[in-house]
């Protein structure tokens, strides 16, 4: 051995075993910081495929340049592809057979690889009277490959044509906008068209290495430009992060970044307290390298090298399963949402996530050995020499046996005697319960952005003259449907005369079921709702602020030039149904709407149906209402997209919780036996005078319940303000939802970490228990 850090892969494959746990938190953070890049980068790459799909991978257009102009657009370094753009429209007066086209030119290349269009049949034109036209075509105007025809211009003219391609009619709306056939030639063969009215353009594909803005500022300031003259592919630059301000490229990997950074906090806290117990475990060990001529700085470089050691396997292990997971959760994106996600690669590799997982890897491991490698440098060779090297902190003040059981006291008295290693702990386990209430707020994120409310129909049905023309008994057949999940119809009276208090004013009166009563529950600010269902003349009255009613006024209502009085027996703060200005609006029973107008039929009906809903179930429910006089609303696919996009993220954010759990869990375990592992010759001592391992037992539950309870404390007194800041921020500002003190996953958490801590204290035990005094004593 040549070198005192070859002693690193000896030193690491011995401990290997009290490593594992420290290894397990590296591969999981590596898992989570590249599963967070992965999907955001699988995500871009499916939107930026989708969109150039949609209009054409080109990023900008130059119009009223000459020749001269393109030359040096197409000379840059920065342009992959370019060239000329001209198309035609039908109403410009163009035939073949009696039948109006488009016409597009352009060269190959342009064709190809920015229109990403394709040749069915046949190949592409490369000569001036050569073209290629739309598979439609061929069928209507019964022409063949290599056929001639008569192009006929509109003033009469004509020009014959061969035709050496037929074209793949589901990308020709990248050439041209128009719904009509299509005949695709070179600009020579356009030239000698001598069309007035072309749309000319030059397009460019810029790389995507460049600042393609800069490039294009100096386009314009070169060659006199201006604005008019230049259209970018505004969503395309967006996604590709090259527009400023507007860069969803950059506001996607700004979230997984910061994400990772609180992740990468989280591992740094873990293993740096892993670390210390490890330092602490192998005292004598570094005291005999102090002994041998080893420096500080060469003992700190050893725990450094020795951290970056476990990197070797935990950060490739970490790699490959993060591919893994992010090619199944593409797969499950895609089939949940294709309306979504039906562009995102299957199988792709995240380079970006890849190198990101690796320098946050090494970054989070290099920090977190740096109190560690300090500790394990001041070990002096006195303390490995005379034998003292588990006695290194210094204790000012006795174990509390006043208020505790000694066991107990001591158990305390230890997690609280090394002051930087207590720190750690607790702070490991309060970022924890920090980082798992943080991400929890994507919860109800998701729930408010992407679950349709419960009142939410996916088929209504209204009358067309809204009025209360559905007969009741059609509500009655909808339900005998084993497809529909809940039907219920709704009454209305429109701007009905009302009088409160001397004040006159127009409401909407509106029945309601049983349902719809329950879900104004929560926007019930005064008074009952079970008054209004079972009792006559009760109502509900929706606040506006234009007039003052409370519980128990008298309302005077015109109904059909008659005089009836109800009462109001509760307020809502709002309504989905309130929003006539000027009109307020009452709700009350079927039976009471029915005693004050005369009315027994609905006005509108909504559906909702089972979740195998489909089309049919929907088409088969319009079947019923055969005499007409109903006006549908079909929204059943976008509540069911909604739902799917809320699946697919659910996926995603309950996956990302559970790594912090299992991050927390393995985070714990490690620490614990570590601790246990490090204090051999402390309980080794204790057991010489008398303890009994009952007694050790307690003292460690005693020391693990110190750290965990310390960590709950302070992970609620930072954890519950971070969770209310990004909760308003993303919650109440958006939707009104105020916050409250997330109590299931607060207890979730906290359960977690107490349950898991008691747990941990299990395997030292049995060691314990099964180790001689003198292999105590002795243990390094």
């Amino acid at each position: 051995m040549k070198h005192y850090l070859k002693l690193v892969p000896i030193s690491t494959k011995i401990h290997r075993k009290q490593s594992r746990m420290t290894r397990i938190c590296i591969t999981l953070a590596v898992i989570l910081v590249a599963v967070m890049f992965g999907l955001a980068d699988m995500y871009l790459q499916g939107v930026t495929q989708h969109e150039i799909e949609k209009s054409g991978n080109w990023h900008y257009a130059f119009h009223a340049i000459d020749s001269q102009t393109a030359s040096f657009i197409s000379a840059r370094p920065e342009v992959k592809i370019s060239g000329w753009h001209n198309t035609v429209s039908s109403e410009a007066g163009y035939f073949i057979k009696e039948q109006p086209i488009t016409i597009s030119a352009q060269d190959k290349g342009v064709f190809d690889d920015i229109f990403l269009n394709g040749i069915a049949e046949g190949k592409y034109p490369d000569a001036p009277n050569e073209i290629a036209i739309s598979s439609s075509l061929k069928d209507t105007a019964s022409v063949l490959l290599n056929d001639t025809v008569e192009l006929y211009n509109p003033n009469g003219s004509m020009a014959d044509y061969q035709i050496v391609g037929f074209l793949d009619d589901t990308k020709t709306s990248h050439l041209i906008a128009e719904n009509l056939p299509i005949v695709v030639m070179t600009p020579e063969g356009l030239g000698t068209l001598a069309v007035s009215n072309a749309n000319e353009s030059y397009v460019a594909q810029f790389s995507h290495l460049c600042n393609i803005p800069d490039a294009i500022n100096d386009i314009k300031a070169a060659n006199h430009l201006t604005d008019e003259q230049i259209t970018g592919n505004t969503p395309l630059l967006s996604i590709q992060g090259q527009i400023e301000g507007k860069s969803g490229v950059n506001q996607i990997y700004q979230v997984a970044f910061i994400l990772s950074l609180i992740v990468m906090l989280t591992c740094i806290l873990m293993i740096s307290s892993s670390l210390n117990s490890n330092v602490a475990e192998r005292t004598e060990f570094f005291g005999m390298l102090r002994c041998l001529g080893a420096t500080k700085r060469q003992i700190m470089r050893f725990v450094r090298l020795e951290g970056l050691y476990w990197c070797k396997t935990a950060i490739p292990i970490g790699i490959i399963f993060s591919i893994v997971i992010v090619w199944i959760l593409s797969a499950a994106m895609r089939v949940i949402s294709p309306e979504w996600f039906s562009s995102m690669p299957i199988w792709g590799i995240s380079w970006i996530s890849i190198v990101a997982s690796i320098l946050l890897g090494l970054l989070t491991v290099l920090l977190a050995a740096r109190s560690p490698a300090r500790r394990a440098a001041k070990v002096s060779p006195l303390t490995a020499v005379s034998g003292n090297a588990g006695q290194i902190a210094t204790f000012h003040k006795a174990a509390n046996t006043k208020t505790f059981k000694i066991e107990t006291a001591l158990g305390i008295h230890h997690a609280k005697a090394k002051k930087r290693n207590y720190i750690l702990m607790t702070g490991a386990f309060a970022i924890c319960i920090t980082l798992f209430l943080t991400f929890s707020t994507l919860v109800d994120f998701m729930q408010n952005a992407f679950v349709p409310p419960v009142y939410t129909p996916e088929l209504s049905i209204a009358s067309e003259t809204n009025t209360c023309s559905i007969e009741s008994e059609m509500l009655a057949q909808i339900k005998k449907n084993d497809d529909v999940k809940r039907a219920y119809g709704r009454m209305f009276a429109y701007d009905v005369p009302s009088e409160n208090s001397g004040k006159s004013y127009n409401a909407n009166l509106i029945s309601y079921e049983e349902n719809q009563f329950q879900w104004a529950a929560d926007s019930l600010v005064a008074g009952s709702i079970e008054t209004v269902m079972q009792q006559e003349n009760q109502v509900l009255f929706v606040q506006t602020g234009n007039v003052n009613v409370q519980v128990g006024d008298k309302i005077t209502l015109s109904i059909n030039n008659t005089k009836k009085t109800v009462t109001v027996a509760g307020i809502l703060s709002d309504s989905p149904l309130a929003r006539v200005k000027g009109t307020e609006t009452f709700f009350c029973s079927e039976a009471t709407f029915s005693a004050l107008t005369g009315e027994t039929g609905y006005t509108i009906i909504d559906i909702q149906f089972e979740n195998n809903a489909s089309s049919e179930d929907v088409n088969a429910i319009k079947n019923i209402f055969t005499n007409g006089g109903v006006i549908f609303s079909d929204s059943l696919s976008q509540v069911q997209q909604q739902r799917n996009l809320y699946y697919t993220f659910a996926v995603l954010v309950y996956g990302f919780l559970s790594i912090i759990v299992a991050i927390t869990i393995f985070h714990i375990m490690n620490t614990i036996n570590l601790g246990v592992a490090a204090k051999m010759k402390e309980y080794g001592s204790m057991r010489a005078i008398g303890m009994s391992n009952r007694q050790l037992i307690k003292m460690i539950i005693a020391e693990a319940g110190t750290y965990a309870i310390s960590g709950v404390i302070w992970g609620c007194i930072i954890g519950l303000p971070m969770h209310w800041v990004i909760y308003v921020s993303l919650i109440t500002n958006i939707w009104g939802t105020a916050w409250s003190v997330p109590f299931i996953p607060l207890i979730l958490i906290i359960a977690i970490v107490l349950l898991t801590s008691l747990l941990a204290v299990k395997g030292p035990a049995k060691r314990l228990q099964r180790m001689s005094i003198v292999e105590n004593i002795s243990a390094q």
